[in-house]
């Protein structure tokens, strides 16, 4: 950005650069041109969105009807500063806690304990919109919802990441709606849940449960988890990213956030995991803290699980092997399967901007909240059972939601979770009143924030821009505005370069070359070969 080059190559770099924007852009067109005949207009949106900026377009509008609170446990505040080694964008105090919770909640209200992801280094209760899931979360399961903001690594680690879970599972036991003291009462149905990197660190902390005192879960649900940080799954090789280039075009398959060769997304997240593990390899495969390598007698101890994953991304094989082998120990365990879909799909509802719901992301997050709200209606109606008694199927009860063409009507039944309680456990004759009526999105439209709304408290969370950090993008909105700039500036360097050149070849022919010009220039021919020249 110094010296007498300066001026000259700015406007070159900038028409460069306006050029890369259109032709990356035309290669997204490309790429996504035969996706209309096979998925719904706002899986190819998201497609397209998310293959120019893989850390857009998650959900901005939070359910105004939900209240939260900002909680400060004791022991809970750390740092997050630029003068130390913390990754994460949000930077000064931290270890605030935020607590959710829908309309009419009270001490017997169900609660639940959200882990975030992040790979253990970025986002809190309030980044990569975790607020806004968190909000959603709370309206469909009805329930109180805690997401603590635990000490990120490298500050942190395995061990005190799952201790401080611990004490804020220990503070949720006691701790309602609005923070508000319920020690006096028995302890609703409770349940872990997480994303990602978060739901190892869920289920870890689930697995510790029983032998620290604390009241029990009632059930673990988790969203595009990764429970194998030893990162040998089969899709990891399966659902690699992969480009089809043919003589039609060009298409993208599998995994669209995590494109790379499948030995190196495995190394690539085996090294988030050796920084959770402090560099310890051992640990990649340890039962307690790479839950998906549980032992059969952990197994044993699991309640319920719900998982929620994408048929097409490399973590996938770490959800069904594991659910596998918690079934054949008689754990109930549901999943929801939607091919074509990315990781940490349910956190795009509103389709990535589009304007159309992501229907996929919609079924995930209303079958979560089913699967909260039938245990915690069947618990209830047997107040001496703590526990859903184990099941005899011994295989995971899998629903698999494929992507339908865009007008065209789903290939397969959309609807509720049905976790067979009724049918299996319950007599007839003790069938508690049927539950409410679905909780579903499509039944409840969300508003986002505006200047008349009404509830001041909500308000406070405005729609924001995430942290583009890591990938060079060329974003839809500016892509104009950038081509037209390089164009200009592009072309103003052509001219004045050749006005220039025409001025020099002017006068040096009539000999009216400046005084001030170098020898060489006034004689060319005479001193092509001299030092000078050269």
């Amino acid at each position: 950005k110094t010296g007498k080059y300066h001026k000259a190559i700015t406007p070159t770099m900038a028409f460069w650069a306006a050029l890369l924007c259109v032709v990356a852009r035309a290669q997204q067109q490309a790429l996504n041109l035969d996706m209309k005949g096979y998925m719904p207009d706002a899986t190819s949106y998201c497609y397209e969105k998310l293959i120019a900026d893989p850390l857009c377009c998650k959900d901005q509008r939070i359910p105004l009807s939900v209240r939260h609170v900002e909680i400060e446990r004791e022991g809970a505040e750390w740092n997050c500063d630029s003068g130390i080694e913390c990754n994460d964008d949000s930077k000064g105090p931290r270890g605030h806690d935020l607590l959710w919770w829908p309309p009419g909640s009270d001490c017997k209200t169900p609660r639940v304990l959200f882990v975030h992801g992040g790979g253990w280094q970025h986002h809190g209760p309030k980044e990569a919109a975790y607020d806004v899931f968190a909000a959603k979360l709370s309206q469909v399961s009805g329930a109180v919802i805690m997401v603590p903001d635990y000490l990120l690594v490298p500050l942190g680690n395995f061990m005190s990441i799952t201790e401080s879970l611990l004490k804020a599972w220990d503070y949720l036991a006691t701790h309602g709606p609005a923070g508000d003291d319920c020690s006096a009462a028995s302890p609703p149905p409770m349940f872990v849940a997480g994303d990602s990197s978060g739901a190892a660190s869920a289920l870890s902390m689930l697995l510790r449960l029983r032998h620290q005192g604390l009241p029990a879960a009632s059930g673990f649900f988790a969203f595009s988890p990764w429970m194998n940080l030893a990162c040998d799954s089969p899709t990891y090789y399966s659902n690699a990213f992969s480009l089809v280039d043919d003589a039609s075009g060009k298409v993208m398959d599998g995994d669209i956030l995590f494109r790379g060769q499948p030995k190196n997304v495995s190394s690539s997240l085996r090294q988030l995991a050796l920084k959770y593990f402090q560099g310890d390899a051992t640990r990649l495969k340890d039962p307690l803290y790479s839950p998906f390598h549980a032992t059969e007698e952990q197994l044993d101890e699991l309640p319920p699980i719900y998982l929620a994953v994408s048929g097409s991304e490399v973590l996938t094989g770490d959800s069904m092997i594991f659910a596998q082998r918690a079934a054949v120990r008689g754990v109930r365990v549901y999943i929801s399967m939607f091919p074509g879909m990315w990781h940490g799909f349910p956190q795009y509802i509103e389709g990535c901007g589009s304007g159309t719901e992501l229907w996929q992301g919609t079924t995930a997050l209303s079958h979560a909240g089913d699967f909260v709200s039938q245990i915690t209606s069947y618990l209830r109606s047997r107040p001496n059972l703590h526990r859903l008694p184990q099941s005899g199927e011994k295989t995971p009860r899998t629903n698999v939601y494929y992507p339908n063409p865009e007008g065209a009507k789903p290939w397969s039944f959309v609807g509720e979770l049905n976790l067979g309680l009724v049918s299996q456990v319950m007599p007839p004759e003790a069938v508690a009143p049927p539950p409410p009526p679905s909780k579903s999105f499509r039944a409840q439209a969300l508003r986002s924030f505006s200047d008349d709304d009404q509830n001041s408290e909500l308000s406070l969370v405005p729609p924001r821009a995430l942290p583009k950090d890591v990938v060079i993008d060329c974003p839809q909105d500016t892509m104009t505005g950038a081509v037209m700039s390089g164009m200009l500036l592009g072309s103003l360097c052509m001219v004045g370069c050749l006005t220039g050149a025409a001025w020099y070849l002017s006068r040096r022919a009539h000999g009216e070359l400046p005084d001030f010009c170098p020898d060489f220039l006034q004689h060319p021919l005479e001193n092509y070969k001299s030092e000078v020249r050269s």
